[in-house]
């Protein structure tokens, strides 16, 4: 009877045991989850491209400097992507930064492996996934990019004088579709009889081709250039600057990066605010799931009109501005390739 008893007394210290030290496991997952100390950005494109990519570097090393330990990879291919991420999450990095729509599948794949790592998307999550099988882990910030598009599409409209604009995009993803498509909508909004020429470049990383797609335009005939394709973008707004075309720049604001007054203003997009925020959020033990940045926020705004645009001309963007951010005017993004 006493072995018995000893017996027993064995297994429920054991299963005691065990049951604090799982707790004691989740307990440290939670605390984890809501700890960051090693920040990882991964990038489509050059951290020299004076848009989409520089801007989250710079935002990076902003965190650096509060006492973080960072790292980055510029110019990720989307088939690389997954390895890249899972390489950071395997080297200790809590907090993983996917930079652009085209990395969400690959995140995907790799934050339930991951559940002590939070992973944030700078674009929308993949279509093709239900919101209740999201990973809880990741953020997506769906950029309301296209009402900054809509935007430029009005002025566009407004200021060309041959009656034909242009859209530039870079790599075929969902946010540059919606760009395209707002800026269709905001042109269509003031008039249906300018004549639109969108082209998707397919790519960030190559200012020849972006010259060449901007002289192409202008050459039959389109005098308004809005590109949202970062270092592919810089060679188009290298035309516009030789040829005196206007133009619309990307993320920040552009308008040193050509001749004279042509910049007639950039749709910015505020993304080291974005990036030093997730951290609040992480640590209030929140995180996860999508947020939508526009206008309304301030975290999507336009840079200051050029000379070149009238106050006549500015009061009717502003307007649509103010119409966007108070909700009046919705934008809803569009991702469609048509």
């Amino acid at each position: 009877m006493k072995r018995l008893l000893a017996a027993l007394l064995s297994v429920l210290m054991f299963v005691s045991l065990c049951a604090c030290s799982g707790n004691k496991d989740k307990g440290e997952e939670a605390s984890d989850r809501t700890t960051v100390s090693k920040i990882a950005v991964v990038l489509p494109g050059s951290i020299t491209d004076e848009s989409w990519n520089q801007s989250a570097y710079e935002g990076l090393m902003d965190i650096k400097k509060a006492g973080y330990e960072t790292a980055y990879t510029e110019n990720v291919d989307v088939s690389n992507a997954e390895s890249v991420v899972r390489s950071y999450c395997s080297e200790g990095y809590d907090f993983v930064i996917a930079h652009g729509a085209q990395y969400g599948q690959a995140v995907c794949n790799v934050a339930p492996d991951y559940n002590n790592v939070n992973f944030f998307i700078t674009g929308n999550a993949p279509e093709d996934i239900a919101e209740a099988d999201l990973p809880k882990n990741i953020m997506f910030a769906d950029y309301r990019e296209c009402e900054g598009a809509y935007v430029s599409g009005v002025l566009a409209a407004l200021m060309t004088k041959s009656g034909k604009v242009g859209y530039i995009g870079g790599g075929n993803n969902t946010t540059q579709q919606s760009d395209k498509n707002a800026f269709i909508e905001g042109v269509r909004s003031v008039s249906a009889d300018v004549e639109i020429s969108t082209v998707i470049t397919g790519t960030f990383d190559d200012s020849n081709l972006g010259y060449e797609t901007a002289k192409a335009m202008n050459e039959a005939g389109v005098d308004v250039i809005l590109q949202t394709c970062d270092h592919t973008g810089l060679g188009a707004l290298q035309y516009c600057s030789e040829k005196g075309v206007y133009c619309i720049g990307y993320t920040s604001d552009q308008s040193s990066l050509v001749n004279g007054d042509i910049m007639l203003t950039s749709m910015m997009i505020d993304i080291p605010f974005m990036i030093s925020s997730q951290i609040d959020a992480i640590k209030a033990g929140n995180y996860g799931g999508q947020t939508f940045p526009g206008l309304h926020d301030g975290v999507v705004s336009m840079s200051k009109f050029s000379p070149e645009v009238s106050e006549e001309v500015a009061a009717k963007v502003n307007a649509v501005i103010e119409s966007i951010s108070k909700g009046d005017l919705v934008i809803t993004p569009n991702y469609s390739e048509n």
